[in-house]
């Protein structure tokens, strides 16, 4: 297989890359010479490919580009095998080591938005060269009719135009399936991104995306709004375990964790903090209304009737409540709550007690 013209890529392919204005820009160039020259030689469109011709095509691994040049010159095909050896040749392993899901999805869903808007620009492209395409088919086929003496000439023509048609309809189709792709794969980050973030059990934030958010609310600088922490524990959940079974006592702390995820709404964070226990961080919220709503909570929780084969078990829960003041860490507000929450249980349980 011969070289890569350089007037098909616009640019030298081992050279110095083109240089672009913006990130966005870059990457449309890209996959414009890329996607269609992996769809001319039916090379598999796999990240490792796209990884290993966006660097052959800007020169940024003289070697790699050598090597890339040998293979196609003879004519071979990129099957997995080849191009694991390419990417594992020219790429360190401190290349693509795993970061945390949150970094590589926000990462991804960044690059798949501008990737996937420069598809749709590509297909749109794609398509209106296809209609110029088919017009000049009929023109040439009009030509044909009325001038024996460009027949030749008009006959080659229809076959490379015809050709370029045939490959512009697949190529359209391949883009099409490639962004598709890109959408599925940035949904399916988000939404690993959300479960990685949520309890199983209870649906509540879990305790490690409250780590994530704590510090972000609590107030400093310009930012002095109030914020309570309400801290939460059923009553007496062992012996309904031991009574009826843990299908049983996760029916009650799902119970539970609907009552204070409906009260927290949209303004506040119901977090399950560890096996029967629950916060909720209530940015803007002052200690008096903090303790109305742990109320609320814990009449609703005392309302709601458990009944297992014709019996009612008693569900109550304790809270503390705690308001941040200047100079706090987020450790210590949780400690002042987590202290109140100690006191409702030592007083009598099934009580709201504030610090």
């Amino acid at each position: 297989m011969p070289p890569i013209p350089t007037e098909d890529l616009n640019t030298k392919p081992h050279g110095e890359g083109p240089k672009f204005t913006s990130l966005v820009d870059a990457t449309y160039e890209m996959a414009k010479k890329i996607l269609p020259f992996l769809a001319r030689r039916q090379i598999p469109l796999t990240p490792d490919n796209y990884r290993i011709f966006y660097d052959y095509f800007l020169g940024l691994k003289p070697e790699l580009s050598k090597r890339v040049d040998e293979l196609l010159e003879s004519d071979c095909r990129f099957n997995p095998e080849i191009s694991e050896e390419i990417f594992r040749s020219f790429y360190q392993p401190d290349e693509f080591q795993v970061v945390s899901i949150a970094k590589v999805s926000d990462q991804i869903a960044l690059i798949s938005e501008s990737l996937t808007h420069n598809l749709g620009t590509t297909i749109d492209n794609t398509s209106h060269y296809r209609e110029i395409l088919s017009e000049t088919v009929n023109q040439m086929t009009a030509v044909r009719l009325e001038d024996n003496s460009l027949k030749n000439l008009v006959d080659n023509l229809l076959e490379e135009t015809n050709t370029a048609l045939s490959s512009q309809n697949d190529l359209a189709s391949h883009i099409e399936k490639t962004r598709n792709l890109i959408m599925s794969l940035t949904t399916e980050l988000k939404d690993q991104t959300r479960l990685a973030n949520i309890d199983e059990l209870t649906q509540l934030y879990n305790r490690r995306f409250l780590a994530q958010k704590i510090n972000q609310l609590i107030p400093g600088g310009e930012n002095q709004t109030a914020l309570s922490v309400l801290m939460f524990d059923l009553d007496r959940f062992k012996k309904i375990n031991d009574t009826w079974g843990h299908n049983i006592g996760d029916k009650v702390l799902m119970l539970c964790a609907k009552i204070i995820k409906n009260n927290a709404g949209s303004n506040y964070l119901p977090v399950r903090f560890g096996g029967e226990e629950f916060l909720v961080i209530c940015p803007g919220l002052e200690k008096a209304g903090a303790v109305i709503l742990a109320e609320n909570i814990r009449y609703q929780v005392e309302s709601t009737q458990v009944t297992i084969r014709g019996k009612t078990i008693p569900v109550t829960i304790s809270g503390g409540v705690a308001q941040f003041t200047v100079g706090d860490a987020w450790e210590e507000l949780i400690a002042r709550a987590d202290k109140a929450l100690y006191e409702a249980k030592q007083s009598g349980r099934n009580r709201i007690i504030e610090l």
